[in-house]
Order: structure tokens, then sequence, then C-alpha cells
């Protein structure tokens, strides 16, 4: 378990934060990253310890918040989980805990603001660095719609054969016969489900998607080996990759990149703080002294 300054840490926390550090990389890389477990703990044992070094200089240097200050935020609150269906009589045995996170949250806006005084902000250039930074995430990727025909390899025919006939099939395609006729009438999908709607890429190293988007509008694939069955598919339909204007984000850019600039702020506070901070790994035994 760790202590920080004293003050005993949640290992519910530490654990919570693990998981979504380890889950964020395994989202990133598709893949289980378990041999990495030590790095991702010591990563979120470390990033709970500057959060905790951040609260308690948040009380150090804010210790009153005025009820003028709480007040109106409560009932911000309060009014929230009414709409939500929360009964009065729970609130009313939460109001000490949610007057806690509100002052916790009003010390932490205050800390900010004296962190970053007048640069607690974000003009035209930052948010123009931002959006360059992150044009990915305002990518619409491109999308394709196509016929689908599935033969299924089993035990009643061989590869060879499956093969063959789908080579065959592709080829009257390309000489002119009906597609959807030829899909309709050799497919062996249990749904029988030609028209497989607009596909996103996603997964440019899926054999299928890969195939899918390298293809020309009305073009007939190869024959795609895929999830115990082999495929044709004709591209119908194509949507090429935009990216959303500037312009047509701006103001949620302006709210990532100011809370991009403030935790970079508190990192740097936490930084400076574990310069003179006591931190401790204890055994669980020894959490009571």
């Amino acid at each position: 378990m760790l202590r920080v300054n004293g003050e005993l840490v949640n290992q519910e926390l530490v654990e919570e934060t693990f998981n979504r550090i380890k889950a964020a990389e395994e989202q990133k890389i598709q893949a289980s990253c378990c041999e990495r477990d030590p790095e991702f703990y010591e990563q979120a044992e470390k990033e709970v310890a500057d959060s905790i070094l951040i609260a308690q200089e948040a009380e150090k240097r804010f210790q009153k918040i005025s009820e003028e200050e709480i007040k109106p935020k409560l009932k911000e609150m309060i009014d929230a989980y009414r709409e939500h269906g929360a009964s009065w009589d729970m609130l009313e045995q939460q109001r000490d805990m949610m007057r806690h996170e509100i002052a916790a949250s009003l010390r932490m806006d205050k800390l900010i603001s004296d962190l970053l005084g007048d640069e607690n902000q974000v003009g035209d250039p930052e948010v123009e660095e931002f959006y360059r930074e992150h044009r990915d995430e305002y990518r619409t990727p491109p999308e394709a719609r196509s016929l689908h025909l599935m033969k299924t390899l089993n035990e009643n025919t061989t590869a060879e054969e499956v093969f063959s006939k789908l080579c065959a099939l592709r080829e009257r395609g390309r000489e002119g016969a009906d597609f959807e006729q030829l899909a309709q009438e050799e497919t062996e999908k249990s749904t029988g489900e030609l028209d497989l709607g607009w596909i996103t890429l996603d997964r440019p190293t899926n054999p299928f998607e890969a195939t899918l988007f390298s293809m020309q509008v009305d073009e007939i694939s190869p024959v795609i080996v895929y999830e115990n069955a082999m495929h044709l598919v004709k591209v119908t339909e194509r949507k090429a990759e935009q990216v959303v204007p500037l312009d047509e984000v701006r103001d949620e850019l302006e709210s990532r990149a100011l809370a991009k600039k403030q935790r970079e702020a508190l990192q740097n506070l936490a930084e400076k703080l574990r310069e003179t901070a006591v931190i401790e790994k204890v055994a669980e035994e020894d959490s009571s002294h």
C-alpha cells in the first residue's frame, strides 16, 4: 500500500488506475500485454501519488471554502441527481459527501488558477496546434458498401474445390454476369444476407477489410480466406475519408486544449512536490500505524 506524506492511499484507487492504464495500452496495440503489468502498476502508483500530492497542496493553499461558494454548486448537484430519480432521503444521507466533493473540486479550480494566472485560457494558436496534433481524432475513416458471396470450408468439400468454384464465379462476374444474382444462387451464408451495408475501415490488418478497401466501385475481389470460409465481395459504393474542419469543433478543441494545459501545470507541480514529499510503500499490517 502507498502512504503519501502520512496519508494512506486506498488500494482500490491504485487498482482502478492500473486497470485503466493497462486497458488503454491494450486497446492501442490490439493485444494483451500482461508481461508489462509491473510497468503499468508502477505507473499507476506514481499517478495516484501525484494526485494525492496535488490534492494535499490544494487543501494547504485553500483550506477554507466559503458557504457562498459551495451552496450553488450543491444545488446544481442535487438537481442533477433528482432529475435521475434520486430520493430526498438518499440525497440527505449523501449531503456531507457531496459537500466534501464540491469543496475539493473548488480547491482544485483555485489551485489551477493560482498556477496559471492570466494564462488559464487558450488562444487561437494553441487551439490550432492542438487540432494539428489530434487531427486523426477528427478524421472520418473511409467506408465501403459491398455485396457478399460466401462458401464455407467443411469436411464435405476440399479447400481446393471451394477455391476453384469461387474463382469460376468471380470470372463469370467479371465477364458481365449479375454478381447479385450469382450471390443469391451460390452463397452459403446462413442468413442469406448479400448486402453488407456500410463498413468502416477500422482494422487495416484484417484480411477482409484490407481487400475490400483496396478495391474500386464495381470491382469484384479475389478470393478472400477468412474465418473458416472463402469469400467474394463486389464493391457497390465508397465514401472517402474526411477531416472535420476546425471551425466545426472549435469549442471542443478549446476545452480540450485548456484541459491539457491545466494537466501539464498540475503535473509540473506534482514533480516539484515530489522533491520534498515522503512517499512510502507499507505492508497492509503496518497501515494502521
